[in-house]
């Protein structure tokens, strides 16, 4: 069913086996090398999202559960907008053997690269022969996207690799067996634990397949039936996950397999117009897709080298070309073969992306059938003029090698911020250097607590038995303290009221206020801090003299000395499982919160509480012990509505809630309080008398 295809290009001259195969392993073995050369210093360092997901699975592997205490969960909460699992879960066997560092988390996703290159030449030979395999394995070998995505692990560059494997089983020389059908459509399924984008995706594909199949009488409706019941169970609890976080429904667990409710707002809702986000808007993200299919780089150094795209510049004029010749003979001469199946991935991708915010790695799946259909190109011309080859080849081999130059001589530089060179080192070096003195670790880097969990392999139950969460419903929610590390910054401010300017930048409006009130509830006095990881620019930012330093790559190790020692602030900086609030009167009320009052402020407190608690709106009702006290618009209701979100005024305190409420200056008679319910109802509530 594939010969129309192979007689497509069946005018170009084959290659001779012995020289084939030779090619082929020269080619194998270079794009092995590009991959795995110096994988854990180029680049150096971590991401963030690799920092987490390989913390994730190493906390799975020792402890089975993850940093929010779910146990093997199908996708993981991160810091509340979840993040995926599929690559988390590979590298499983490869920390257990290596430990927890780079290269053995980066290590599954470079031989995914590796074994890429072997399918997409297998593919290549059935599709058009000897000469197309090895012309599509050169492309991928040196493909600059290629290379940069498969040499460090963010969990979505696996997705590009599931479905190739997917395209890879579903066209072998066997695809009429049911059970080659069924790994494809599996693979295919699975997907979607690989990356979010996966979820309008995956289900387009499989349509495709199907028709594909059909087409090429491979199988018939009561087969395509039984393929289509894998696809449903295998993606079925991502299919609950996204029902749970539409609906505010509650984790599920069965057989200790969690699909957790994200605390925050989930991460693929925000990038996908599929769930009413996208950001930028579809034209914007069509402008976008544009200039990175044109091969104009991406403004994320992490996801490629600037000034090198996914595809070489104007590469996708071939790749266009290609699938207007793949179309035109699917139509006039039923051609079905293996690239109309790779013209409809492309396509498929091509949709995907519009509905997506556009970066080079959110889209990522469209790149492989973007290159192969390039591929396709050039030898469609080399059917007309044999220069066509030649000339095309020495160019690509040219851009591919200025890119490898300052790869591997540039990048280092390049990306030594973005993967926090030297971190770990400072951060091993403090914790060698500090005892159980505390140790304040840069604000600067987007999440800074994934580090030192990362680099002291911090158990997950210690995690969540001493942290200070500030905003713990938000979607990237901002761990303050845990244990003896601090990520409030002493240096560039003068008090607990006058923050790290960083807290309110990404997205964290009032969280400077919150991370003081915390921080103040539990005693802690940012003058006493003596160890310090510091960002080389926030060194210059230091507005005190003495720090004594020892330089990591981008980072410094710094110690005070006037203040190491009997003076300095020892760790945990959680003092106590039960916080000074149960010291005061007697509770108000109780109801899922203990409601406490002193003064002028209300006290919300929980024990054995997390960010699902939280995350419903408080409702506040303070009726006055005189209406004439009210604002003129609620003297109608009686009542004054101070309905509050948790985040505003609370923090979470190691496993317990806490949030201060002020009240107003009149005499309060009686408040009701309590959350309201996510269908009708409300989830509790209270009323009491105040008395004043």
């Amino acid at each position: 069913m594939l010969q129309p295809s192979v007689r497509l290009l069946s005018r170009f001259p084959s290659v001779p086996f012995s020289w084939h195969f030779a090619a082929a392993a020269l080619l194998l073995a270079a794009g092995a090398a590009l991959r795995l050369y110096t994988l854990g210093d180029i680049p150096a360092g971590l991401a963030n999202d690799e920092a987490t997901a390989a913390y994730e699975s190493w906390a799975l592997l020792h402890y089975g559960i993850d940093k929010n205490g779910v146990s093997w969960p199908v996708h993981f909460v991160q810091w509340g907008a979840g993040q995926n699992v599929l690559y988390s879960y590979l590298a499983m066997p490869f920390i257990a053997l290596g430990g927890l560092n780079e290269v053995a988390f980066r290590l599954p996703m470079a031989l995914t690269g590796v074994v890429a290159l072997f399918l997409l030449w297998r593919i290549g030979e059935r599709a058009g022969g000897r000469g197309f395999g090895l012309l599509l394995l050169l492309l991928l070998a040196l493909s600059s996207w290629h290379i940069t995505a498969t040499r460090w692990a963010l969990e979505s560059n696996l997705l590009p690799f599931m479905l190739l494997l997917s395209f890879y089983l579903l066209t072998r020389g066997d695809n009429a067996r049911l059970l080659v059908q069924a790994g494809g459509v599996f693979v295919l399924a699975l997907s979607v634990y690989a990356y979010g984008t996966a979820y309008a995706l995956a289900p387009l594909l499989l349509v495709l397949v199907f028709l594909w199949l059909r087409l090429n009488r491979l199988a018939d409706w009561r087969r395509l039936l039984l393929l289509a019941f894998i696809a449903f169970i295998t993606a079925l609890p991502i299919m609950l996950l996204v029902v749970i976080n539409a609906f505010n429904l509650e984790t599920i667990e069965i057989l200790g397999v969690s699909i957790p409710r994200y605390t925050g707002s989930p991460r693929y809702g925000e990038v996908s117009l599929l769930f009413g986000g996208a950001g930028r808007g579809f034209f914007a993200n069509i402008g976008e897709l544009a200039a990175l299919l044109a091969g104009f780089g991406d403004n994320e150094k992490s996801n490629a080298l600037p000034g090198f795209g996914a595809l070489p510049p104007l590469a996708i004029l071939l790749s266009c070309f290609a699938l207007g010749v793949v179309l035109y003979r699917a139509k006039t001469r039923r051609d079905y073969g293996v690239h109309l199946l790779a013209g409809g991935w492309f396509l498929a991708g091509l949709l995907t992306a519009a509905i997506t915010e556009v970066e080079l790695h959110r889209i990522n799946a469209l790149w492989l059938p973007a290159l192969y259909l390039m591929g396709l190109g050039v030898w469609l011309l080399y059917q007309r003029r044999r220069e066509f080859l030649y000339l095309l080849a020495a160019l690509y081999m040219a851009y591919s090698g200025v890119f490898l130059y300052q790869y591997f001589w540039d990048y280092a530089r390049v990306s030594a911020g973005i993967f926090r060179s030297g971190m770990g080192a400072a951060i091993e070096q403090a914790v060698a250097a500090a005892g159980d003195e505390v140790i304040y670790v840069s604000s600067r880097p987007h999440i800074p607590a994934i580090y030192p969990m990362f680099y002291t392999r911090t158990p997950p139950g210690e995690y969540l038995d001493s942290r200070i969460v500030g905003q713990p419903n938000n979607p990237f929610y901002y761990t303050l303290a845990y244990g003896q590390f601090l990520f409030v910054s002493p240096l560039s401010s003068q008090g607990l009221d006058d923050l790290d300017p960083f807290l309110t930048n990404y997205n964290r409006p009032g969280l400077d206020k919150v991370a003081g009130a915390a921080l103040r509830q539990q005693g802690i006095d940012l003058s006493r801090v003596a160890h310090y990881v510091l960002l080389d620019r926030e060194l210059a930012e230091v507005d005190r003299g003495g720090l004594v330093t020892e330089r990591f790559g981008r980072y410094y190790y710094a110690y005070d000395p006037a203040v190491a020692g009997a003076g300095a602030l020892r760790g945990p900086l959680l003092r106590v499982d039960k916080p000074a609030i149960m010291e005061m009167e007697t509770a108000a009320a109780r109801g899922n919160f203990t409601i406490y009052r002193e003064g002028r402020s209300l006290t919300y407190y929980k024990e054995g509480c997390d960010a699902d608690d939280t995350r419903e709106r408080f409702f506040l009702h303070l009726f006055p012990a005189a209406v004439s006290d009210l604002a003129a618009e609620r003297r109608a209701q009686g009542f004054d509505n101070r309905d509050f979100e948790f985040d505003r005024y609370g923090a979470l305190y190691g496993r317990n809630c806490w949030a201060v409420i002020p009240l107003p200056d009149y005499p309060i008679a009686s408040i009701r309080t309590g959350q309201f319910g996510r269908w009708r109802g409300n989830l509790w509530q209270v009323e009491f008398a105040v008395g004043e």
